[in-house]
C-alpha cells in the first residue's frame, strides 16, 4: 500500500477515535486528523523511500541546523561571529551523521519490528510522557491503521 493510502486511512481512524474521545472543536479534530495521517506513516520508517522517512530526514535535518544556530547564538536571533561558525558547522554535521549513520546501522528489515503491536504500544507509550493520553491514542490508532491496512500484523 502507498503512502497517501495510509495516511488517509490513519487521519480518518485518528478523526474518529478522537471524537470518541470527546475532542470536537474543528481546530481539536483537524490536528488529530493530521496527526493521526503522519502516525500512520511511522511504520515504515525502516524502508529508506518511505514517505515517512523523507519528511523524518528533513525534519532531523532541520533540528539539527536549528540546533546548531542556536549552539552560536543562544535563544536571540543573530549573525553569529566568524569564530563560531566552524563550531556550528562541526556541531550540524556531528549530528546529522549520527542521525544517518543510526539508520544505516540500526535500522530494521523492512515490516520488522516497526510492522508489531509491540512497537505500536511502544511508540502511544512515548508520545503518551510526551504528549498525554489524547494525543497518545489517537497517535497509536494512526500507527495501528497502518499495520491493519497493510494486513501484517505481529504481536513481536
Amino acid at each position: 500500500m502507498d503512502w497517501k493510502s495510509h495516511a488517509v486511512i490513519g487521519a480518518v481512524a485518528s478523526l474518529a477515535a478522537a471524537w470518541l474521545l470527546g475532542v470536537h472543536d474543528t481546530f481539536g479534530l483537524a490536528f488529530f486528523f493530521v496527526f493521526g495521517g503522519l502516525s500512520a506513516l511511522v511504520p515504515d520508517l525502516d524502508h529508506d523511500a518511505s514517505k515517512g522517512r523523507q519528511i523524518l530526514d528533513m525534519v532531523a535535518i532541520g533540528f539539527a541546523a536549528t540546533t546548531a544556530y542556536m549552539s552560536g547564538c543562544g535563544d536571540k536571533l543573530c549573525i553569529p561571529a566568524i569564530q563560531k561558525i566552524g563550531g556550528m558547522v562541526v556541531a550540524l554535521l556531528a549530528m546529522v551523521g549520527v542521525y544517518f549513520l543510526f539508520f544505516k546501522f540500526f535500522k530494521p528489515r523492512h515490516r520488522g519490528i516497526t510492522h508489531t503491536l509491540v512497537a505500536c504500544f511502544v511508540f502511544g507509550v512515548l508520545l503518551s510522557f510526551l504528549t498525554g493520553l489524547t494525543l497518545a491514542i489517537v497517535g497509536s490508532v494512526g500507527y495501528l491503521s497502518h499495520l491493519v491496512a497493510d494486513w501484517h500484523i505481529k504481536v513481536i
